[in-house]
């Protein structure tokens, strides 16, 4: 979903160390990328379809999922956003 959308980002976290050999578990993704705004806008249009939303975030309130908000934030972790092939 990322690379086809041409994301610029590595994996970092359990995933990379599993893909490295390591015996830990992890649900989850980690991801880091550039934060340019071309990639930023890349990035905020590839998850659009997940609907992300940030864990914990009341649900009463909006959430704007843009370009914007990915430049004035430095780490998001969402709630069930499953990644769907």
């Amino acid at each position: 979903m990322l690379a086809a959308a041409e994301v610029e980002f590595v994996i970092v976290g359990g995933v990379a160390l599993r893909s490295h050999g390591s015996s830990y578990l992890t649900q989850d993704l980690n991801i880091c990328c550039s934060r340019t705004r071309s990639n930023l806008e890349k990035l905020a249009e590839a998850l659009k379809p997940l609907e992300p939303r940030p864990r914990g975030f009341p649900e009463g309130l909006p959430f704007v999922w843009d370009w914007s908000t990915l430049q004035n934030g430095t780490n998001f972790t969402f709630k069930n956003v499953a990644l769907r092939y």
